[in-house]
């Protein structure tokens, strides 16, 4: 590996994304790839959960899907159950209201929701960048 490389590598930030709907994870992936992050990707929260707990990878950020095959949730409480993974900046990206999320979640230090509304994958991406 060439030395500007392993230099970009060490300074690259890590983002997870668990989101079922292909058109809206591809355009996450190539949006925060295209930014210069390391994209882990999965289409559902039970793949997410077993890369997790089998490979232990950098995470900077987590975007989930709260309703994610039912585990988006499970998802948030497997990563906050690790040590290494209790300051990862961690989005709730749901078409759940305000009124129907869970805001009890919210009080979780570096936790955060983003409704799905059109045009808010950029509100998404810039609050990730922001905070990282």
């Amino acid at each position: 590996m060439a030395e500007n490389e392993k230099e970009r590598t060490c300074f690259q930030k890590s983002v997870l994304i668990v989101e079922d709907d292909d058109l809206t994870r591809k355009l996450l992936v190539i949006e925060f790839k295209r930014r210069g992050h390391k994209v882990l990707e999965f289409a559902d929260a039970a793949s997410a959960i077993q890369a997790v707990e089998k490979d232990k990878p950098r995470i900077d950020a987590a975007i989930v899907d709260l309703m994610n095959m039912g585990y988006g949730g499970n998802f948030g409480d497997c990563l906050r159950s690790h040590q290494e993974y209790r300051s990862t900046m961690l989005v709730y990206y749901t078409a759940l209201t305000r009124q129907q999320f869970n805001t009890k979640i919210l009080k979780t230090p570096n936790t955060y929701y983003v409704q799905k509304l059109p045009g808010s994958i950029n509100l998404l991406i810039n609050r990730v960048e922001g905070t990282l």
